[in-house]
Order: C-alpha cells, then sequence, then structure tokens
C-alpha cells in the first residue's frame, strides 16, 4: 500500500511570493541604510574644493548699513578658456538698489528645471561695480559633477558665489555656451533691500557652519523665493517651482512679479551685440 505524502507540493505561486518578501526586505534594509547613510553625514569647510568655488566671500557691515563685500569673484572668459581669475572687494549701499534681476539657464530639454541667479543694480555712485550677482550654488570638489540625485542626498555642500554680473553671465553663456535668459523683477524697493540684506546674513552664516545643497529644500531658486517670503509674508505661496526651478518664471510672471517686457535672451551671438551691462 502507498503512503500518503504527508509534505505538501510547493506551488509555482509560492515560489514568488517567497522570493517577493525577501525582495521586499532587501529593499527596506536597503532603505534604511541610504537613510541612515544620508543623514549621519555632515557638511564641511575643508575639502579639496573645484577652483570656482574655493573662495569664500567675506563680509563687513559698517554702521551706516554699507555691506564691504570681500573676494566677489570677477574671472574672465573667452569661448575657448579662463583668461582671467580676479578678485574684488566693493562696499555696497543695500538702500541705493535700483532693480533685480532674474537670469535663468535651463538645464533640460523640457524646461523643467533651471538654475537661477539674481544681479543686483546698484545707482551710478557705486561706478562699475554697480551689478552685483549672487548665484547660491553646489560646493563641488576637484572631479565632482553636479547632478540632481546628488543634490537630493546630500553629496555637495551650498555655497554663496558673489560675483560681478560679466562674470556670472559670460562664464556661462561665452565659455560654457549655455542660453540665459534675463527677466526684470517687479518688487518694491524695500523687499530688494531685505532680500539682499538676507542673502549677506546667510552668506556669514555659511561661512562659518557649511550646510548641504538640497535639490528638494535649498536650491537656487527656493533660497530667493524664502527670501521675499520673508520679506513680504505670503507673496509666493508654495508652488512646484520650488523643485521644478525651470517653471518659476511662468510662476513669478502668473503673480505679477516678472516684467516680460524687459525679458532678454542672452546667447553666444547676442552677448556680442548687446554686450554687458
Amino acid at each position: 500500500m502507498q503512503q500518503e505524502d504527508v509534505h505538501p507540493t510547493r506551488t509555482p505561486t509560492g515560489f514568488v511570493r517567497k522570493a517577493l518578501r525577501r525582495a521586499a526586505l532587501v529593499a527596506l534594509l536597503g532603505a534604511i541604510v541610504l537613510f541612515l547613510w544620508v543623514a549621519l553625514r555632515t557638511p564641511s569647510l575643508t575639502r579639496d574644493w573645484d577652483e570656482d568655488v574655493r573662495v569664500l566671500a567675506g563680509v563687513e557691515r559698517s554702521d551706516g548699513g554699507t555691506v564691504l563685500l570681500k573676494n566677489v569673484r570677477d574671472w574672465s572668459y573667452t569661448r575657448d578658456s579662463v583668461v582671467g581669475k580676479s578678485y574684488i572687494d566693493a562696499s555696497y549701499n543695500p538702500e541705493r538698489i535700483v532693480d533685480l534681476w532674474l537670469y535663468e539657464q535651463k538645464l533640460d530639454d523640457v524646461g523643467l528645471v533651471a538654475h537661477t541667479f539674481v544681479v543686483f543694480e546698484f545707482d551710478e555712485s557705486h561706478g562699475p561695480d554697480r551689478f552685483l550677482g549672487l548665484s547660491v550654488e553646489t560646493r563641488r570638489e576637484v572631479g565632482e559633477k553636479y547632478s540632481l540625485i546628488g543634490g537630493i542626498v546630500r553629496s555637495f555642500e551650498v555655497t554663496h558665489i558673489w560675483a560681478t554680473e560679466n562674470d556670472l553671465v559670460t562664464r556661462r553663456v561665452n565659455f560654457l555656451d549655455y542660453p540665459l535668459t534675463r527677466h526684470r523683477l517687479t518688487l518694491p524697493a524695500e523687499v530688494r533691500t531685505r532680500i539682499f540684506y538676507k542673502f549677506v546674513e546667510e552668506t556669514e552664516e555659511l561661512a562659518a557652519t557649511p550646510r548641504w545643497y538640497s535639490t528638494m529644500t535649498n536650491n537656487c531658486t527656493s533660497s530667493l523665493i524664502r527670501y521675499v517670503n520673508q520679506s513680504e509674508p505670503g507673496a509666493l505661496p508654495r508652488h512646484y517651482s520650488y523643485v521644478l526651478t525651470g517653471t518659476v518664471d511662468a510662476y513669478l510672471k502668473r503673480l505679477g512679479y516678472l516684467d516680460t517686457e524687459h525679458s532678454q535672451a542672452i546667447t553666444r551671438d547676442t552677448l556680442i551685440t548687446i554686450g554687458i551691462r
């Protein structure tokens, strides 16, 4: 008489379920390890930085409100190379900002992601240095390349690059061949002044206490929006352009903060015609 098998036959479905459970467990453990690795990393001021982000700007304030910015980058570029690597020290009176300009560099074909930076235009009493730029950037180490994912997982410290408008524009347009679009921001004078002071304050803080750049929460565009809202609470409600930075121009235009009559595309060809102010 044949003895009955007391062990039930394993079905293919059972194997699949068990494999899926194991895969889910491995994925969960991997996510936990990644989270801990990201959370426990600490930013630094002392790494082997790329030359263009190596020198930090210094700040000195006077009792009258004037700000002396040291090590404002003023490099010179041709289409093929960097031909000058100078830095300047210049004093600025934030009460004499006459305009604020937003520059936008699209980083993808669809136009969802962009790098933005601002240029403060001071009155003519500031002479040839009256167009002062501020670019919130990743402070890359030698050999590092920027990536969106790297910005999410704390791969880069954040830095403030104070530079002349000529430096920031010709570096991107002439040297790197990245077209830009320039927009005039229609913000009240007192808001422009407060935004400048906010950037100066954070520059001082970053020189003492490094922070991580974050694609999601602390990028080139969200910093500007944060300071606008601190100066004018609720002026710029939360919006996906905080992360999809290539859409910030349309958002600002819809809210009435972009003077489209003064918007201008800047390419290698048009740079020859319009020049740098």
